[in-house]
């Protein structure tokens, strides 16, 4: 058994990341290495498959002998392999090491990285399949009628981004005057190219605390606020406990952002 080492620098990862892969043909060093030079110019969703494809059709040949149907489901194996592990070593999605670096990329992962390094407390962001979109998670602050609750986000960044404001929607219910019944934020007035998403979170997480009933979404619940303000926090306490559970679905795994916040249950 030969071993082969293959050695590959990701866009936006500052690591080479070293990979022993095991196999006897040498064909498929070959194929492997073609594989790596030619997926910077291709979508991953794509390969293995397509990549594939192309050696069937254009019948390509390496060394004057054509490459073997067992060597090609062997390179197959091998990069579902490289696939699984850069997944392991990235944390989500693949397609997040194909984006090319145009500044729109540069500006989303800037912020993504800023947002790392210092969260606010009770809020963490993660991506869920790309770049331009990512899922965000909130500890109800304790001073308000949302204490406790887990409140999910979901964030699509627009391709115009940052002259366009990304759309942030509420996937937990929340009686709140500023959301509407389907989770949904107006942004696009308070927006700027200089604003970021850590700042429409803060306003957002502050706003549990402070609603502004004179520029609602939901009138309704903004007159509630206004003049009944005792029957508001009761249902608000009501729809987060009913509502803003641990349990909720998610494309995240949360469990250990819950467990340090000492929230009892896990997100599905």
């Amino acid at each position: 058994m030969k071993h082969f080492v293959l050695v590959h620098k990701f866009p936006y990862h500052k690591n080479q990341q070293i990979i022993l892969i095991t196999q006897p043909a040498p064909q498929i060093l070959s194929v492997t290495s073609f594989f790596f030079i030619s997926m910077a110019q291709r979508s991953w969703s794509d390969l293995p498959r397509d990549f594939v494809d192309r050696l069937f059709r254009r019948h390509m040949k390496i060394g004057g002998k054509g490459i073997e149907p067992k060597d090609l489901a062997r390179c197959s194996l091998v990069c579902t392999t490289w696939r699984s592990v850069i997944a392991d070593i990235w944390g989500k999605n693949l397609s997040l090491l194909s984006s090319p670096h145009r500044p729109i990329h540069i500006r989303i992962l800037a912020e993504y990285q800023n947002f790392q390094r210092d969260p606010p407390e009770g809020c963490k962001v993660m991506f869920v399949d790309s770049l331009f979109h990512w899922e965000a998670i909130m500890i109800g602050p304790q001073s308000s009628p949302y204490a406790g609750g887990v409140f999910l986000l979901d964030i699509h960044f627009s391709d115009q981004h940052p002259f366009k404001a990304p759309k942030v929607t509420f996937q937990t219910k929340v009686f709140h005057p500023n959301i509407n019944q389907q989770g949904g934020l107006c942004l696009e007035t308070s927006w700027c190219p200089i604003t970021t998403i850590l700042h429409v979170l803060l306003v957002i997480y502050a706003r549990f605390n402070d609603p502004d009933p004179d520029d609602p979404i939901d009138f309704e619940i903004a007159h509630i606020y206004k003049t009944q303000r005792t029957q508001y926090e009761e249902r608000a306490r009501v729809w987060t406990k009913k509502f803003a559970t641990a349990s909720q679905i998610s494309a995240i795994d949360w469990s250990e952002f819950l467990k340090k916040h000492k929230i009892g249950e896990t997100p599905m």
